[in-house]
């Protein structure tokens, strides 16, 4: 059954909290030998002349959880699991909705004991194929090779390469070019003939936090060109691990060598993405042993922060991203496919070519992340494009496209500057500096007002209202943290948000010393204000 007939069938037994999707007769009546292999590298299943041993239980079929589906109406978010129980003559499918997955409800048409419904749910658990895909320790030269070599054969099967349609996708689409651009050096970070690294961060910046359908569009088109995963992973997404403590990213061995997206959540896991990048930009890598790299896989981050541009390469996320067509992605595909069926050629090509602009005498004009994706460019130009007319379009449209690039992440870098010129200059604002409030009522009305926290002087600000003082100077929601950690990195802050007293609750408050603003004081407050 595809995903809509599922959607269907579930919708008419909205209130059953088991389901039977599907009974299958198969002309091969041996259980599948990938779930075979993932018994017998279990520690509690054995398989045997067509049955499945578990402890003292010797039972006839086998289970797994092969993927979810969630269903959506007016008032109600329904999640089932798809359940697929193997016996030697027949396959059945079943959907489990997720709130009653521990009660371990029975399977109808299925004569079970108790013990062995109890048995269904722990093979699914334990044999799952995400958690096969994450823990299982392959080997990542062996495996990854292959896994690139089926991905780019079965994307032959989409046609042929068009030129012109792929400039003509350049053209439409600005992330279609950084996309690609990330795929290849994922591609090559684990090859061994890779002596010079790419050790920089690829940050690929959005609107906001809550730009949920752009980012949506960004992940299909890194799941689009994702020719590096293993074609059995059961994702419908590109990797992503999301960083929320200052401990490093913990790569399964799975993942070595793959695309995977990395998500700061605050500022603790940026400042380590920073600080790990600049502690191995002190070293020269000469081995070509990939475990001595920063990371186990290229760096690809996503984020609504800014990185420093001598440790970071940034891809503005356009608010209107051009959401991708069949005929769009599988160009993209064809032309990751291209990409990939070297690696170890372009692994090489690149190595020798940042070397040789590193001995050009205008490379000081350029940093480390813009050597890489000049090179990255090239190559992309080489590998992909014979016609004359449409190297020279695509000249003009990497052109263009870096002239964007910079002036976006200039422009960005003039607002946070005047924001944080704007905050050091209270007279700008001071009709928004009140006396400290008595009253939560008074707190919800007070923009700014001073305070002293030992012995020290200091404007506090109200972190409610402070997107709102900050529009004054011309900066949007989006870089409201990006101000914050402007006044945080030129120490014009203090270190840790004050925690503040009104009537009994307690709250954290960004504030700037005084001996921080012009002339070093706060203007007065006017009478009554």
């Amino acid at each position: 059954m595809n995903k809509k007939q599922i959607i269907r069938t579930l919708a008419a037994h909205a209130a059953d909290a088991v389901v039977l999707l599907e009974k299958i007769w198969p002309d091969d009546d041996a259980f599948p030998a990938k779930l075979c292999d993932r018994v017998d590298a279990s520690d509690y299943f054995i398989t045997n002349r067509g049955a499945v041993i578990a402890s003292d239980l010797r039972v006839p079929f086998l289970a797994e959880q092969v993927g979810a589906v969630g269903i959506s109406s007016a008032d109600v978010h329904t999640r089932w699991k798809i359940v697929v129980i193997y016996q030697t003559d027949f396959r059945l499918t079943y959907a489990v909705r997720t709130t009653a997955w521990d009660k371990h409800p029975r399977f109808p048409g299925l004569d079970l004991s108790d013990r062995e419904v109890d048995l269904v749910y722990e093979m699914c658990d334990t044999l799952s194929r995400n958690r096969a895909y994450i823990e299982k320790d392959f080997s990542t030269e062996k495996t990854l090779f292959a896994d690139i070599l089926s991905n780019t054969h079965a994307a032959k099967s989409l046609g042929t390469f068009d030129e012109s349609r792929f400039i003509e996708l350049l053209q439409n689409d600005p992330l279609a070019l950084p996309v690609l651009e990330a795929v290849l050096l994922a591609g090559v970070w684990s090859e061994s003939t890779l002596e010079s690294v790419p050790n920089f961060l690829m940050v690929f910046t959005l609107p906001n936090a809550q730009a949920l359908s752009v980012r949506e569009n960004l992940e299909e088109h890194f799941h689009t060109v994702d020719l590096l995963r293993s074609p059995s992973a059961p994702f419908e997404r590109p990797l992503t691990l999301r960083l929320e403590n200052s401990q490093p990213p913990v790569y399964s061995p799975a993942a070595s060598g793959r695309l995977v997206l990395l998500e700061p959540i605050g500022d603790a896991p940026r400042k380590l993405l920073i600080d790990t990048i600049e502690q191995h930009s002190r070293i020269q890598l000469l081995t070509s042993n990939a475990e001595a790299r920063p990371f186990a896989a290229f760096p690809i981050v996503i984020s609504t922060r800014t990185f420093p541009a001598a440790y970071a390469y940034t891809v503005t996320v356009p608010k209107q991203v051009h959401a991708l067509r069949e005929s769009d992605a599988d160009c993209l595909r064809l032309a990751a496919a291209k990409l990939l069926c070297c690696i170890s050629g372009a692994a090489g090509t690149l190595t020798e070519a940042i070397d040789d602009l590193a001995g050009n005498p205008h490379a000081y004009r350029l940093n480390l992340p813009e050597r890489w994706i000049t090179i990255a460019r090239q190559f992309i130009r080489h590998a992909l494009l014979t016609n004359e007319n449409s190297r020279a379009a695509f000249d003009r449209i990497s052109g263009e496209a870096e002239r964007v690039a910079k002036e976006a992440q200039l422009s960005r870098a003039e607002t946070i500057d005047k924001g944080v010129t704007f905050l050091l200059e209270p007279e700008c604002y001071k009709d928004a500096i009140h006396p400290r409030p008595q009253s939560l009522e008074e707190l919800a009305e007070t923009t700014a007002f001073e305070y002293t926290y030992q012995n020290e002087p200091l404007l506090v600000y109200h972190p409610d209202r402070f997107a709102g003082l900050l529009q004054r100077a011309g900066v949007g929601p989006e870089l409201v943290e990006d101000v914050v950690q402007a006044l945080k990195d030129r120490s014009l802050c203090t270190s840790e948000k004050v925690k503040i007293n009104t009537e009994g609750a307690g709250r954290r408050y960004l504030a700037i010393p005084t001996k921080k603003f012009t002339n070093s004081r706060i203007p007065a407050v006017p009478a009554g204000n």
